[in-house]
């Protein structure tokens, strides 16, 4: 815990039982006694504030845990019962020499009040000890949370780097495979698609970890990944990209374009005699805060079963478990046949922008 936490925590603390205290005073119809009804609780609980990383260190040291034994448990046990007299008697003692000095005790009354206060100091041990374990168990709550949230964080990372990993070889091979068709009948142009694709794969390999890009720096990348398709297709292959400039700044997954493009190429280009035509768009909607991608294509377009055969793609079935694990419910991903043929796939994200 910060030391802000802890002056936060026990400040509310000490409000609240100052003003039971008080409280107590005006239904009892006694005046409120400014010095036991509000300096002594206020003494009191911020006593227990200094005492607070204390019981933080030695939560560290003896960490309690399933299957740690008896261990542990004996040592919280043992520093409670001392910690807790002590507490109470550290804020006698505060309370006693604030008097001394402020002239309302004299001093050689000090010992003599401070003598007085040994019955509360053992029975006021007892809620001390209960207050020891209360700042115990808060203590493991945020612990064992933040560790949580680390080890949730970690296997998503690593799930995401799984997903593209497995993304790069599909991407990599899918393209291989058009070298190998055009070496045959067209080597100057498989030539040319090396060339291309060497540029790709140095963009690839040197991309940091980050799973998000500027939709711009996405858009770069897609316009490569399109040139070497034309160099396959030529002529059949028509595409086009509409995107504002006012939206190149949005955050978009890194190769969230480039597999639903592949995948629209493949059904409604490659089969095709007379090729096909791919659109890309973007658009922000709702109340501004969702951005929608959407690839769409104009080919034959897709019975029920061939929605199903398309969606279980490596491509598709990568992109769907990485918008998942990215955005989890705050996403949208459907994949639409139009009724006079074509597809769209649609996706929605959060918007956000990079600096």
């Amino acid at each position: 815990m910060s030391p802000r936490t802890v002056v936060i925590i026990w400040g509310v603390v000490a409000l609240v039982f100052t003003a039971q205290s008080a409280t107590s005073a005006v239904i009892q119809g006694r005046p409120v006694s400014w010095q036991w009804d509000v300096v002594h609780e206020v003494i009191y609980f911020a006593v227990w504030g200094l005492c607070t990383p204390i019981i933080v260190r030695v939560a560290r040291r003896h960490w309690i845990e399933p299957g740690s034994g008896p261990g542990p448990w004996l040592a919280h046990l043992g520093t409670a019962l001392v910690l807790a007299p002590l507490q109470v008697a550290t804020t006698y003692l505060i309370h006693g020499t604030g008097l001394t000095v402020l002239g309302m005790l004299p001093p050689a009354a000090l010992p003599g009040w401070l003598g007085s206060r040994g019955r509360s100091v053992l029975l006021l041990s007892f809620t001390g000890v209960l207050y020891y374990w209360v700042v115990l168990g808060v203590y493991y709550a945020a612990a064992y949370r933040r560790l949580y949230l680390i080890q949730r964080a970690e296997a998503t990372q690593a799930s995401l780097d799984a997903l593209r990993a497995q993304l790069h070889p599909h991407f990599l091979f899918n393209t291989l495979n058009s070298v190998t068709v055009l070496a045959e009948d067209n080597p100057p142009a498989a030539t040319r698609l090396l060339l291309r694709l060497s540029d790709l794969l140095r963009t690839v390999l040197r991309r940091e970890t980050s799973h998000e890009v500027p939709l711009e720096e996405e858009l770069a990348f897609l316009s490569s990944y399109l040139e070497i398709q034309r160099i396959r297709f030529e002529e059949r292959l028509a595409a086009e990209v509409k995107v504002a400039p006012d939206l190149f700044r949005a955050f978009v997954p890194w190769l969230i374009l480039q597999p639903l493009v592949e995948n629209a190429i493949r059904y409604a280009v490659e089969p095709r005699a007379a090729g096909g035509h791919v659109t890309v768009t973007a658009a922000c909607v709702g109340a501004g805060d969702r951005l929608r991608l959407v690839v769409e294509d104009d080919g034959p377009g897709l019975a029920a079963a061939a929605v199903s055969r398309t969606a279980s793609g490596v491509g598709l079935t990568n992109t769907r478990a990485r918008l998942d694990r990215l955005y989890g419910e705050r996403h949208g991903f459907r994949i639409e046949s139009g009724g006079d043929g074509g597809c769209r796939i649609v996706i929605e994200l959060p918007f956000r922008e990079a600096p």
